[in-house]
């Protein structure tokens, strides 16, 4: 399944976003990869958080691209 296509079935109104860079508490590289901490406001359930989060990524200019675009600035 496309992440496209579960947004379309799940629909916007259920879905929020995190920046993770503004909720970051802490990174740290090694030979693995990146190790980062991040905080979150969502509230713990008996099963995880009460709401499931994803990680995405994106090109960084991409987003800033489509951000400026929505904000009128494209």
């Amino acid at each position: 399944m496309k992440m496209s296509e579960l947004i379309s079935f799940v629909g916007d109104d259920s879905i929020v976003f995190q920046n993770l860079d503004q909720s970051m508490v802490s990174a740290n590289s090694g030979k693995s990869g990146t190790k980062i901490t991040f905080g979150t406001q969502e509230p713990l359930a008996m099963d995880g958080t009460k709401r499931l989060g994803l990680v995405l990524w994106f090109d960084r200019d991409t987003i800033k691209a489509a951000l400026e675009h929505v904000k009128g600035g494209a």
